[in-house]
């Protein structure tokens, strides 16, 4: 009696003396922060919480230990108090939600199944398979001196798969003989770049996503043999494009702007990690014309530490819709239990416009996407025996002109035949494998649009006037004098 006696006089002087900090929670019981207020009484008054920060923890796995089923709701729940990014994954919910950056280990190849047994079908851009020189057409006979001729392409990607850094022996059938060949099994990535001329002097690049040091190496292949095409206009599109590697973003902006020592982004990590890290310019970019950019509310991320540096650094235009606005990150840590965490470890700071994160990037040129529904019959009725040359004024043009228009070849219609519709009639000739270098509109050509539009009619689709308007900007960009010149050893000096 006498030691619960001593214990209730010492609760009621505890309750005495917790006037003052209890103070934030209200006379109703309620609070904004009632767990912080409780915590911090908790952290102020209890015994084992003196010195001690894993009492939540302990707490916590106490909890979880109860009910297991909670575990990353309850990570990702802490997680989402710092930041919107920051999760907590399985192994599977991480695949599907980083696709661009989840690869896998093997050789790189893609199969299909043919009658005389799985052929190659695909030789991934710096892939093992690529270094050992298995082609495309290939038949792939045995692996590891395993016949695989009654094989499935599932059963034999099975083997070829494996650990990092092991070696995997392929014997394949190549116009009429056996090759074997040995390739060392490392991490494949999906190359995410690719590019094609679209006008003279113009160079059309398209990067979906950063997702490794692969997307730099094939920008790299495709910005150092710009000058041997004589580019002179670019279009880098980054619509779409979730971003991934920030060191890739980096080195593409590098690459891209000419002068040496240009401001080009900074990251900010914690205090401890070593504060704001800035990043400068090598030089050396190709003297280009014009650069323009495409953008739009999927362009997020690294993409948008790309296109962001270009346009502060005023080395491109941007143009199109407003990008996401994530300018924040992640480490991706994988657990030993195949769990990943995901934790946002920086933020991602502009030249000029500083961070973006929640905010995005603005674009020069604010421009959507048209959403057009092709109706056959309310079109004026269209000659195709008909042949209109440049200059040529009549009902006909405005009838061939308003069907170039639903496939984005010219703006709008018109009763005359100029330079806009005699381009618009080259880009529909080329399209359809016609000599693009006829600038007159033929009676083939005629029927091929109208036949193009009544295999459409009563569809809707969306018209990429972002593309097409880029690439006027940089047609005629391209018809300016070149910057340099190309020298038959691969280099180019400036003009």
């Amino acid at each position: 009696m006498k030691k619960l006696a001593k214990r209730l006089t010492a609760l009621a002087l505890a309750a005495a003396t917790l006037i003052t900090p209890a103070g934030a929670i209200t006379q109703s019981g309620q609070s904004e922060t009632w767990f912080d207020g409780v915590w911090a009484l908790i952290e102020a008054y209890g015994l084992e919480a003196e010195n001690n920060p894993f009492v939540l923890q302990n707490y916590i796995n106490k909890y979880l230990a109860e009910h297991p089923e909670e575990l990353y709701n309850v990570l990702n729940d802490i997680l989402s108090l710092l930041d919107t990014h920051s999760m907590y994954l399985s192994s599977e919910a991480y695949s599907q939600g980083f696709p661009t950056i989840e690869g896998f280990v093997g050789i790189g190849i893609g199969m299909e199944e043919t009658e005389s047994g799985v052929q190659i079908s695909e030789v991934m851009r710096y892939s093992a398979a690529e270094e050992a020189g298995l082609a495309v057409g290939d038949i792939i006979t045995a692996v590891d001196g395993i016949d695989a001729a009654q094989m499935t392409s599932v059963e034999i990607a099975e083997l070829l798969r494996g650990v990092e850094g092991t070696p995997v022996q392929i014997t394949v059938r190549r116009q009429g003989r056996e090759i074997t060949l040995t390739c060392t099994r490392s991490p494949v990535n999906q190359v995410y770049v690719s590019n094609s001329t679209m006008a003279d002097g113009v160079e059309y690049i398209k990067v979906g996503a950063m997702g490794s040091e692969n997307d730099w190496t094939a920008f790299s292949d495709i910005w150092q043999g710009l000058d041997e095409k004589n580019t002179r206009a670019v279009i880098l599109d980054l619509r779409g494009n979730s971003g991934g590697v920030i060191d890739v973003a980096l080195k593409m902006a590098d690459a891209m702007v000419q002068d040496e020592g240009v401001y080009l982004a900074g990251i900010r990590w914690r205090r401890d990690m070593g504060g704001r890290e800035p990043h400068y310019s090598t030089g050396g970019g190709l003297p280009l014309n014009e650069i323009v950019v495409l953008v739009d509310g999927g362009t997020a991320s690294a993409a948008e530490l790309l296109a962001g540096s270009l346009q502060d650094t005023n080395t491109a235009l941007l143009l199109g819709e407003t990008t996401y606005g994530k300018g924040q990150g992640q480490y991706h840590i994988e657990l030993i239990n195949g769990d990943k965490l995901v934790i946002t470890t920086l933020e991602l700071e502009l030249p000029q416009q500083g961070g973006y994160e929640g905010v995005g990037l603005t674009p020069d040129v604010m421009l959507e996407n048209r959403t057009v529904t092709v109706d056959a019959a309310a079109l004026t009725p269209l000659n195709t025996d008909a042949v209109m040359r440049f200059g040529e004024r009549s009902d006909n043009v405005y009838a061939m002109t308003e069907r170039l228009a639903l496939f984005g070849l010219i703006e709008e219609a018109t009763y005359v035949f100029d330079a806009g519709v005699a381009q618009a009639v080259s880009a529909f000739r080329k399209s359809h494998e016609m000599d693009s270098s006829l600038l007159y509109a033929s009676p083939d050509m005629l029927q091929a649009l109208d036949s193009a539009v009544q295999l459409l009619d009563g569809e809707t689709y969306v018209l990429d006037d972002q593309l097409q308007t880029a690439l006027a900007i940089c047609q005629l960009a391209a018809a300016e004098p070149q910057q340099y010149t190309a020298l038959p050893d691969g280099s180019w000096i400036a003009n």
